[in-house]
């Protein structure tokens, strides 16, 4: 279908301030502890700490003994977060079933993680391949926290393409809705979420095109982009994600502006 590279971003609670263009290859210069998401008012959900982690197809870096791959190390908060998992893999077997889903785990031991909806294939493009969303409430935290997801071979024997991303809502309690729609030519447009007061808003865009060439997600609608590794090339699983705090209650969708044009599987996540 379309890496190893790790990308972070973390935030401490409050924080404000819009980037130019998101965290990534496609959007330097890297974080390194610098203010990206949007503030949001005391005693509402916020944005906090996030990061994105991934593998190329047979990326020669990828630890063949492990098996595994984890975000970059986030300082949350101690307890009572929201964390909000999206995974894409090449070969979507790896994913487990619906009856007995393989779930993301965390340095902090919160388990099991809920699966939101379910495992999406791409289709037409990418049969074999999928995305998916996990969520944990009420989750301890601390410094050096970290989200792990399983990796393995796919049907050809390679090591598989995999991108993991973990975004923390803090003074939240639980996700209010899921929508994931897929869509094969712009405009991209999300499907909507319902909240019934403040909430944040949780994007992710996952492109099905291009992996040869360099590429940038812009959404609109006032979503902030925190993290993308759409800027790579070669094989491997296209993502950017973006966040939106809001403060009442309320019908909300984006749209994303891909370059160049593709289709994307696009997943919207209202935490409260």
């Amino acid at each position: 279908m379309r890496h190893v590279h790790l990308i972070t971003a973390v935030c401490a609670l409050g924080c404000g301030g819009a980037p130019s263009s998101p965290d990534g290859p496609g959007g330097r210069p890297i974080d390194a502890g610098t203010v990206d998401v949007p503030g949001h008012a005391p005693g509402t959900p916020g944005a906090a700490a996030h990061g994105i982690s991934f593998y190329h197809l047979a990326d020669p870096h990828q630890p063949a003994n492990t098996r595994s791959i984890s975000t970059p190390k986030l300082v949350t908060q101690a307890s009572g977060s929201v964390i909000v998992v999206g995974i894409g893999r090449g070969d979507n077997t790896l994913f487990g079933t619906q009856a007995a889903p393989v779930l993301p785990t965390d340095s902090r031991g919160n388990a099991p993680y809920e699966q939101l909806d379910t495992m999406h294939p791409y289709v037409p493009l990418y049969p074999e391949s999928g995305t998916a969303t996990y969520a944990f409430s009420a989750a301890r935290g601390g410094t050096d926290f970290q989200v792990t997801a399983s990796t393995g071979q796919n049907a050809k024997g390679q090591l598989d393409e995999v991108t993991l991303v973990a975004v923390e809502v803090v003074e939240a309690t639980r996700i209010q809705a899921v929508r994931w729609r897929e869509v094969t030519s712009p405009p991209l447009t999300s499907g909507s979420v319902t909240t019934t007061g403040p909430a944040t808003l949780i994007a992710f865009w996952w492109g099905d095109g291009f992996p040869g060439t360099p590429q940038s997600a812009m959404p609109d609608s006032g979503f902030t982009p925190i993290d993308t590794n759409a800027g790579e090339v070669d094989s491997f699983v296209q993502c950017a994600v973006a966040v939106k705090n809001v403060t009442a209650a309320g019908t909300y969708s984006l749209t994303w502006t891909a370059v160049p044009e593709q289709g994307a599987q696009l997943w919207l996540i209202a935490v409260q």
